[in-house]
């Protein structure tokens, strides 16, 4: 167990040595002396000691009592006053800044180590209540009391600043019947999975917490454009829709997503809460992974996610897993215009789709496998796998679309089963960035 780390602010050399031997001597370790209040201050922000004993009277034009108000502003340190004097002005003075003892001189080492251990103490108790009145106990995320409470700090800052922010109701679909079939201790795995997903998708200045079983929420600030919630809502769709691998088992999750905006949708939280809320349901109703903003024009495009595999099928069979730059340009130039919106992302699954064809095609197959014949099949059944389960999958759902695989002759590998299981998480995210997309219209 790590020990315990304490800075002495003392004046007095001969007593800041003494107070020194009598730390080591128990065990704790001295990460600083400081003689002045402007020094322990500075001091304090650098060691980050586990507790500070100060003394009241200091050399300088900062007192112990000044010196420990300042620390108390910049971080969450417990202190314990050294003082000679008892005087009721002093003491009101440090009672202010809300110590958590004092020792009063002349003391002796026993004195001294169960103050400073009761400090200690308290000071962890005090910590672990903080955690858990404001944090969710099984993913470590904000819980609801704590997100309302940076919501209404943020809404403030937006109205003085005029700027937007975006509320996001997050709902995970079917998930009871992830416990049920599952149990719950997978459950409560995939939730932590699911929170730590959240909190990679947004930004340091953003805000994930968890409402309550399969429930999140997510504050936006500072946003310059409502759509830029569009893409948020999408990386978490991808994010979340990749798959969990969870003691051998593999399932993949939809998520419904309800998007409000302030200002506007409304300018109070529990109007945007309200209407972020309504949102996710009428997510839920299109089906899974969906997201709906509360005021908005949401339509369902089909790019034809069809002509897109049959190209790069058909790219990887004529080239025989074989092609240069010129080609992989070629065949952009030519998907291009057909209309598909290209962006970073959807290039990039491209790619990945292409490299698990070309897999497919040198390596994962038997080599006696008709393989201009049979790599058409297998996509094909991936994709319809995918559009029947609209992305969303359990590992029941898997092991089917593996079986059928097999009714075709072919002996599960683990190339082949890695190389299928890579083709599916490729033209799924594909399926979800092609398929889905949404515009804002903001009221007149």
């Amino acid at each position: 167990m790590p020990k315990n780390k304490i800075m002495i602010v003392e004046d007095e050399g001969l007593t800041a040595a003494y107070i020194q031997d009598i730390l080591e001597s128990v065990g704790y370790v001295v990460v600083a002396h400081e003689f002045s209040g402007e020094d322990a201050i500075e001091s304090a922000m650098t060691t980050e000691p586990d507790l500070i004993l100060m003394d009241i009277r200091l050399q300088g034009r900062m007192d112990g009592i000044e010196a420990a108000g300042e620390i108390q502003k910049r971080m969450s340190v417990p202190i314990v006053y050294l003082t000679a004097h008892s005087d009721k002005a002093i003491l009101d003075r440090a009672r202010i800044t809300q110590p958590y003892g004092y020792v009063l001189k002349p003391f002796n080492s026993k004195e001294l180590h169960s103050n400073i251990e009761m400090a200690l103490y308290k000071h962890r108790t005090e910590k672990d209540l903080h955690v858990s009145a404001f944090y969710d106990t099984l993913t470590g995320l904000p819980n609801r009391s704590l997100f309302f409470d940076r919501f209404e700090q943020a809404l403030k800052q937006a109205k003085r600043s005029q700027q937007s922010m975006a509320l996001m109701m997050i709902d995970i679909n079917a998930f009871a019947s992830i416990n049920e079939t599952m149990g719950h201790e997978v459950g409560d795995q995939l939730l932590v999975d699911v929170a730590s997903r959240l909190r990679d998708c947004i930004r340091e200045s953003d805000t994930v917490a968890r409402l309550g079983d399969d429930e999140f929420i997510i504050m936006l600030t500072g946003i310059k454009d409502p759509n830029d919630a569009c893409d948020v809502a999408t990386k978490i769709i991808l994010s979340v829709g990749k798959p969990f691998y969870i003691n051998s088992t593999n399932c993949s999750l939809g998520v419904s997503i309800g998007i409000s905006i302030y200002p506007a949708d409304g300018d109070s939280l529990k109007t945007l809460l309200k209407e972020a809320d309504t949102a996710m349901y009428r997510a839920k109703e299109c089906g899974k992974n969906r997201y709906r903003f509360f005021n908005e024009t949401c339509e369902m495009i089909n790019k034809d996610i069809g002509f897109l595999l049959d190209k790069l099928v058909s790219f990887v069979i004529a080239r025989k897993g074989v092609w240069d730059q010129d080609g992989w340009v070629d065949l952009l130039i030519d998907i291009k215009r057909r209309g598909v919106p290209f962006s970073t992302d959807i290039t990039r699954y491209v790619g990945a789709l292409l490299e698990s064809l070309k897999k497919l095609y040198v390596s994962a197959l038997p080599v006696d496998a008709n393989v201009d014949k049979i790599i058409p099949i297998l996509s094909h059944e991936i994709l319809d796998f995918i559009l029947e389960h609209d992305g969303v999958w359990k590992q029941g759902d898997w092991e089917a679309l593996l079986a059928n695989v097999q009714t075709h002759g072919l002996e599960m590998s683990d190339d082949l089963y890695n190389v299928l299981r890579d083709s599916l998480e490729s033209l799924n995210a594909l399926y979800v960035l092609l398929c889905k997309k949404c515009s804002y219209n903001s009221r007149d």
